[in-house]
């Protein structure tokens, strides 16, 4: 297939290497080739991380360690880290996390913790957390920086946190297994995948008055097409359906030959991307790029190692 897209924009990748060495990617669309490349050390894992505006700057999640990785994108070096453990030697296993709006705070989710960890990106130091009902997966900041809202995957919840007071001010049942969640861009809808639910929940985020579209399979990943009028639903399974969001229906879909670990849509709404899930295949991973809105598959890109999580940015 052929590897390039005519479309602007980075796709950013976790992976695993061979030997246990974590390793950070960017992939120019326009190419299909790789410009980011760094190994971020032995003996880590990463998972889910954060991108600056200027894709400058990343933070990453190593939830062996039980640490964020601070990466300089323009020399391609680490540059730091943060732990997650407590004083007291409690592990979190940093899994997801959101970045504020200034980006001065980052927003961390842990497997094994009811606490939603803060760190200062601005002086790289460990904030104290945010007790929660429930273990989170996925996290988002609202766009005024107010709220924080959490998939509180434990308690079938979704968690809102109100940042001034450091507290949970609602916790609203949504389905089975929320974990995926992504927030409209003006902060008025908040998606939910419901994994174990076969569902995804809209979310007023000012009524609290809460609609489902139901699927016939088990939803892991979300992405919302720049328009606002598609969202994009990588299922654990396989495949990905598009979902749109005026009919509240399914309107295409395609099936892949993986479970899919994470999806993403290109700046210019152009194209859709889907990354395997990290046990469901060789390396390296393949990253499949289709059409949009009709998930038509119309080339694949190869991601370095086995791949833990994926996004788009412009």
């Amino acid at each position: 297939m052929n590897n390039t897209v005519s479309t602007s924009g980075v796709l950013w990748a976790t992976c695993a290497l061979t030997g246990g060495h974590g390793y950070f990617s960017g992939t120019d669309l326009l190419t299909g080739q790789e410009i980011i490349s760094i190994d971020l050390g032995p003996m880590m894992t990463p998972e889910g991380f954060a991108v600056n505006k200027n894709n400058t700057i990343a933070w990453i999640t190593d939830s062996l360690n039980d640490q964020i990785i601070i990466v300089d994108l323009v020399t391609q070096t680490v540059t730091g880290s943060v732990t997650t453990i407590s004083a007291e030697g409690g592990l979190i296993t940093p899994f997801q996390v959101a970045l504020s709006p200034d980006e001065t705070r980052l927003y961390v989710t842990g497997d094994v913790t009811e606490t939603l960890e803060i760190i200062d990106t601005v002086n790289n130091l460990r904030l104290p957390g945010i007790a929660l009902p429930g273990h989170a997966r996925g996290v988002t900041v609202s766009p005024d920086g107010k709220t924080v809202y959490v998939a509180l995957y434990s308690t079938d919840q979704i968690g809102i946190i109100d940042v001034e007071s450091a507290l949970v001010t609602d916790a609203l049942f949504v389905g089975r297994s929320p974990m995926d969640i992504v927030l409209s861009k003006e902060g008025t809808t908040l998606y939910v995948a419901n994994q174990d639910g076969n569902s995804i929940a809209a979310v007023d985020t000012a009524t609290k008055e809460i609609k489902h579209i139901v699927l016939d399979d088990s939803p892991r990943a979300l992405a919302l097409s720049a328009s606002e009028l598609y969202l994009y639903v990588g299922m654990f399974a396989s495949g990905v359906y598009t979902v749109d969001l005026a009919s509240a229906e399914v309107i295409d879909s395609v099936q892949l030959l993986f479970s899919v670990s994470s999806v993403g849509v290109s700046p210019d709404d152009s194209s859709v991307y889907a990354m395997a899930y990290e046990a469901d295949g060789p390396q390296p991973t393949p990253v499949m790029v289709m059409d949009s809105p009709t998930v038509k598959i119309t080339g694949m890109l190869s991601i370095n190692g086995i791949g833990r999580y994926m996004q788009v940015t412009a």
